[in-house]
This record gives structure tokens, C-alpha cells and sequence, in this order.
């Protein structure tokens, strides 16, 4: 049971930061002259450094969620890792903007917002590599073992 908890855990989160990195990165890579830095440089400042919070928040919410769910159906591991990630990502917009306000006054003529509006575009990709991730992590690769039916099984000819 703890093995497939640690996988469950580090399968999802994993899984949702290569996507992540792999969409930001290929939208950066449209305005870009230079795709490696784009790639190994910006596109991690975006995902670590703007959305490191919600990163942060959402991986102690998966362990807990992994923790205490473990007995529980798909269903409901689904449900509440999704609805934790979508309160990881208002908790790190909400602390992005109560930190652009505070240290900028709002007086940066629009420009300390502009780093909200991107870190909240950066969360949509997120929620969606994240949704991705968990629906195929316990659909597909952590599908639960079905109990064979005896009465469906097939009955052989007597020889």
C-alpha cells in the first residue's frame, strides 16, 4: 500500500510538471529567437518561479490527499486532488497579487499586474497538465485490479 501511495504521489506531480513544462515551453517558443534558452532558462522561471508556490502547496495536498484517500474509490481521489489543485492555484494567485499590491502600491502603471495576468495564464496550463496527470495516473496507470467474475468465466466442454 505504501509503494503505490509514493507512486501515486510522485507520478502525478511528475507527470504534471513535464506537461507543464513541455506546453509553456512550446508556447514560449513562439516568440523566441533562442529555443534552447527558452526552453532550459524561461520556461522554468515561468513554472518554478511563479507558479512555485501552487507547486508547493499542491504536492503537500497530493501526499495528504494520497495519504488519507488510499482506501477510498478512483472517484474520490480524483475529485479531491483536482479541487486541491485549483486551491493551490488561488492560494499562489492570491499571494501574488497581495504581494504586487504591497510592494508596488499599484502604481506600476499596470506592469506589476502584468506578472499576475501571466502567472495566472501559466496556472490555466498548469490545471490542465494537472487534470491530465491525475486522470491518467489513476485511470490508466494506477487502474484498480477488477475482481473476475466466477459465473462469467468460461465453461469448458466436458471431453
Amino acid at each position: 500500500m505504501t509503494r503505490r501511495i509514493v507512486l501515486e504521489i510522485v507520478l502525478i506531480i511528475g507527470i504534471t510538471i513535464a506537461l507543464a513544462w513541455l506546453v509553456l515551453g512550446v508556447l514560449a517558443l513562439t516568440d523566441s529567437a533562442d529555443p534552447v534558452g527558452t526552453l532550459v532558462d524561461q520556461t522554468p522561471r515561468v513554472l518554478f518561479g511563479l507558479l512555485g508556490i501552487a507547486l508547493a502547496v499542491w504536492t503537500l495536498l497530493v501526499i495528504i490527499g494520497a495519504i488519507v484517500l488510499r482506501r477510498r474509490r478512483a472517484a474520490w481521489r480524483i475529485a479531491a486532488h483536482l479541487v486541491s489543485l485549483l486551491v493551490a492555484l488561488a492560494i499562489n494567485i492570491g499571494l501574488l497579487t497581495v504581494l504586487t499590491v504591497a510592494t508596488d502600491g499599484g502604481q506600476g502603471g499596470g506592469w506589476g499586474m502584468l506578472v499576475v495576468a501571466i502567472a495566472a495564464g501559466a496556472g490555466i496550463v498548469l490545471a490542465i497538465a494537472g487534470t491530465v496527470a491525475v486522470l491518467l495516473v489513476e485511470l490508466v496507470i494506477l487502474r484498480p485490479k477488477t475482481v473476475a467474475d466466477p459465473a462469467a468465466a468460461p465453461v469448458s466442454a466436458p471431453e
